[in-house]
Protein backbone atom coordinates (compact mmCIF):
# COMPACT_ATOMS: atom_id res chain seq x y z
CA UNK A 1 0.00 0.00 0.00
CA UNK A 2 2.89 2.27 0.66
CA UNK A 3 4.75 1.72 -2.48
CA UNK A 4 1.72 2.31 -4.27
CA UNK A 5 1.15 5.84 -2.62
CA UNK A 6 5.00 6.56 -3.42
CA UNK A 7 4.15 5.51 -7.11
CA UNK A 8 1.68 7.82 -7.39
CA UNK A 9 3.43 10.85 -5.51
CA UNK A 10 6.09 10.49 -7.92
CA UNK A 11 4.21 10.12 -11.35
CA UNK A 12 2.06 13.28 -9.47
CA UNK A 13 5.82 15.21 -9.30
CA UNK A 14 7.26 13.85 -12.27
CA UNK A 15 4.01 14.48 -14.85
CA UNK A 16 4.37 18.21 -13.01
CA UNK A 17 8.05 18.88 -13.87
CA UNK A 18 7.19 17.53 -17.21
CA UNK A 19 4.64 19.72 -17.85
CA UNK A 20 5.81 23.09 -16.41
CA UNK A 21 9.40 23.21 -17.20
CA UNK A 22 9.22 24.48 -20.45
CA UNK A 23 9.47 28.00 -21.73
CA UNK A 24 6.06 30.29 -21.81
CA UNK A 25 6.38 31.83 -25.11
CA UNK A 26 6.78 35.01 -23.73
CA UNK A 27 9.74 34.01 -21.60
CA UNK A 28 11.45 32.13 -24.22
CA UNK A 29 14.72 33.35 -24.96
CA UNK A 30 15.10 36.12 -27.69
CA UNK A 31 17.97 34.36 -29.53
CA UNK A 32 15.17 31.72 -30.27
CA UNK A 33 13.07 33.70 -31.69
CA UNK A 34 15.03 35.76 -34.65
CA UNK A 35 16.39 33.73 -37.32
CA UNK A 36 19.66 34.19 -38.75
CA UNK A 37 21.40 35.71 -35.56
CA UNK A 38 25.23 34.75 -35.93
CA UNK A 39 26.75 33.41 -33.13
CA UNK A 40 28.29 37.03 -32.19
CA UNK A 41 25.06 38.42 -32.51
CA UNK A 42 23.28 35.98 -30.21
CA UNK A 43 26.13 36.79 -27.46
CA UNK A 44 26.02 40.51 -27.91
CA UNK A 45 22.27 40.03 -27.43
CA UNK A 46 22.32 38.15 -24.03
CA UNK A 47 25.02 40.38 -22.73
CA UNK A 48 22.51 43.52 -23.46
CA UNK A 49 19.75 41.65 -21.43
CA UNK A 50 21.84 40.52 -18.76
CA UNK A 51 23.30 43.87 -18.34
CA UNK A 52 19.15 45.08 -18.43
CA UNK A 53 18.61 42.38 -15.96
CA UNK A 54 21.30 43.81 -13.83
CA UNK A 55 20.33 47.34 -13.87
CA UNK A 56 16.35 46.13 -13.21
CA UNK A 57 17.01 44.51 -10.01
CA UNK A 58 17.56 47.16 -7.47
CA UNK A 59 14.68 49.37 -9.40
CA UNK A 60 11.96 46.64 -9.76
CA UNK A 61 12.77 45.82 -6.03
CA UNK A 62 12.15 48.89 -4.55
CA UNK A 63 9.47 49.42 -6.98
CA UNK A 64 7.63 46.10 -5.48
CA UNK A 65 8.46 47.44 -2.04
CA UNK A 66 6.80 51.02 -2.72
CA UNK A 67 3.93 48.86 -4.44
CA UNK A 68 3.31 47.07 -1.26
CA UNK A 69 2.95 49.86 0.99
CA UNK A 70 0.81 52.09 -1.04
CA UNK A 71 -1.34 48.75 -1.51
CA UNK A 72 -1.38 49.19 2.60
CA UNK A 73 -2.17 52.29 2.62
CA UNK A 74 -4.96 51.69 0.51
CA UNK A 75 -6.33 49.20 3.05
CA UNK A 76 -5.63 51.36 5.60
CA UNK A 77 -7.58 54.31 3.55
CA UNK A 78 -4.82 56.73 4.35
CA UNK A 79 -5.21 59.30 1.90
CA UNK A 80 -1.48 60.85 2.76
CA UNK A 81 0.52 58.32 2.73
CA UNK A 82 -1.43 56.53 -0.44
CA UNK A 83 -0.39 60.66 -2.34
CA UNK A 84 3.33 59.61 -0.95
CA UNK A 85 3.55 56.01 -2.03
CA UNK A 86 2.55 57.22 -5.39
CA UNK A 87 5.12 59.44 -5.53
CA UNK A 88 7.80 57.18 -4.49
CA UNK A 89 6.44 54.53 -7.62
CA UNK A 90 6.53 57.17 -10.55
CA UNK A 91 10.28 57.60 -10.54
CA UNK A 92 10.34 53.89 -10.38
CA UNK A 93 8.37 53.19 -12.81
CA UNK A 94 10.49 55.53 -15.01
CA UNK A 95 13.81 54.09 -14.29
CA UNK A 96 12.93 50.60 -15.26
CA UNK A 97 11.38 52.20 -18.51
CA UNK A 98 14.59 54.46 -18.83
CA UNK A 99 16.62 51.08 -18.50
CA UNK A 100 13.48 48.35 -21.02
CA UNK A 101 14.12 51.64 -23.73
CA UNK A 102 18.04 51.58 -23.54
CA UNK A 103 17.87 47.81 -23.67
CA UNK A 104 15.83 47.58 -26.64
CA UNK A 105 18.25 50.54 -28.43
CA UNK A 106 20.93 48.54 -28.09
CA UNK A 107 19.27 45.13 -29.22
CA UNK A 108 17.98 46.69 -32.53
CA UNK A 109 22.29 48.18 -33.35
CA UNK A 110 22.93 44.63 -33.07
CA UNK A 111 20.43 43.45 -35.60
CA UNK A 112 20.02 42.92 -39.15
CA UNK A 113 16.88 45.12 -40.79
CA UNK A 114 14.82 42.01 -41.56
CA UNK A 115 15.93 40.32 -37.80
CA UNK A 116 14.84 44.49 -36.32
CA UNK A 117 11.57 43.24 -38.14
CA UNK A 118 11.28 40.33 -36.07
CA UNK A 119 12.29 41.31 -32.84
CA UNK A 120 9.43 44.33 -33.37
CA UNK A 121 7.01 41.44 -33.85
CA UNK A 122 8.60 39.13 -30.76
CA UNK A 123 7.86 42.21 -28.66
CA UNK A 124 4.25 43.13 -29.87
CA UNK A 125 3.73 39.55 -29.08
CA UNK A 126 4.97 39.38 -26.01
CA UNK A 127 3.50 42.63 -24.42
CA UNK A 128 0.23 41.55 -25.73
CA UNK A 129 0.04 38.56 -23.41
CA UNK A 130 -1.29 39.37 -20.39
CA UNK A 131 0.14 37.93 -16.71
CA UNK A 132 3.52 37.10 -18.89
CA UNK A 133 6.43 37.81 -16.08
CA UNK A 134 7.98 40.02 -18.82
CA UNK A 135 5.03 42.50 -18.85
CA UNK A 136 6.15 45.92 -19.05
CA UNK A 137 2.49 47.66 -19.44
CA UNK A 138 2.81 49.08 -16.40
CA UNK A 139 5.82 51.25 -17.20
CA UNK A 140 5.64 51.91 -20.44
CA UNK A 141 2.51 54.42 -19.92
Amino acid sequence: MRTKQFSLILSFVVCSLLLFSGYGYADAPLTSKIDGLTIEQSKQVKDIQKEARDAMRKPRGDLHREQRALRRAKTDNDSAAIAEQEKKIQPLQAEMKRIHDEEEKKIRKVLTPEQTRQYEQWLEERDAMAGSSRDVKDYKK
